[in-house]
């Protein structure tokens, strides 16, 4: 494996830059609910053959009496929700409007730390949080303000809804973060199960077209599985705050294959927007590092 934080960093970024376009190419055979049950399957095994390898014998960490796997049991529900949420929007909706409204979770961590735990915003994070809303507000109006839409009426519902999870999923993740690999073995195995449920309810799982297989493999594996594994290695080998800082990278080069490869059009509203986007994440961000 990769020994230097950085690059296992940037690993895990580019595997996430590939989830929207990945997304975009497997929802034209699959429904979503199927490509995320059997993405989760693929990426538990992944995950698991990876814990195996690096856990040295001592499977006691996979204990689900542990209190560290019970924060990312409830971890992998959220996940679950996060990708059900943002797939559906990739599915319905303009790729690069649902890549900028998906990464308001910075903000919305920062709304979350105010509201359950009475942690006062900084200057920085409240001038993230305009940054932030600004940006949502230029996007799914197109830079119009009387127009507001993403092409569907419940799409901002959709990705802001699977962003909210996503933000109580990092709240939740620093509860794990100190066997941060056991954890995310739990957490798959979770998102699992309740994709699966869901998707039957749903009566949206079955066997996928043959031609899916490969990306359903590069999602399960890469961009879903063993990136996990990557990032947390890089944070626990690296500074942690100046690593986190590179995952404003994702939907800069998102958008670029998104624009590239499926042609989606790219309006000068969206330009701002994800400018507005990264600009709010990242004060969300300084001003975290500077309370701790």
């Amino acid at each position: 494996m990769m020994r230097s934080p950085l690059a296992l960093a940037m690993t895990a970024i580019v595997a996430w830059s590939l989830i929207a376009p990945v997304s975009k190419l497997a929802l034209v055979s699959l429904n979503f609910y199927n490509f995320l049950f059997i993405s989760n399957v693929i990426s538990c095994v992944a995950v698991g053959v990876a814990f195996a390898v690096m856990c040295r014998g001592n499977f006691a960490r996979l204990s689900p009496v542990r209190r560290t796997n019970q924060v990312a049991m409830m971890a992998g529900v959220l996940d679950c929700m996060f990708y059900l949420g943002i797939y559906h929007g990739y599915r319905i909706s303009n790729g690069v409007a649902v890549l900028i409204a998906q990464y308001s979770w910075p903000v919305l961590i920062v709304v979350l730390s105010a509201v359950f735990f009475h942690v006062r915003p900084t200057a920085r994070q409240g001038m993230g949080l305009a940054c932030g809303v600004l940006a949502i507000i230029i996007t799914i109006s197109h830079g119009d303000p009387l127009h507001i839409g993403l092409g569907h009426p419940g799409a901002l519902g959709l990705v802001v809804g699977g962003a909210l999870c996503f933000a109580v999923l990092s709240v939740l993740s620093k509860y794990y973060m100190d066997d941060a690999l056991a954890g995310t073995v739990w957490l798959f195995v979770t998102s699992t199960l309740t994709s699966l449920a869901v998707g039957a309810a749903a009566g949206g799982i079955s066997l996928p077209p043959a031609a899916a297989l490969p990306t359903l493999v590069l999602n399960g594996v890469a961009i879903n599985g063993l990136s996990y594994i990557f990032w947390i290695v890089a944070l626990a080998r690296g500074n942690a705050v100046r690593i986190s800082a590179l995952v404003f990278l994702t939907p800069v080069l998102s958008t670029l294959w998104l624009v590239m490869f499926f042609h989606e059009p790219f309006l000068p509203a969206y330009a701002v927007g994800l400018c507005l986007a990264l600009a709010g994440g990242l004060l969300c961000m300084r001003g975290n590092a500077a309370e701790s």
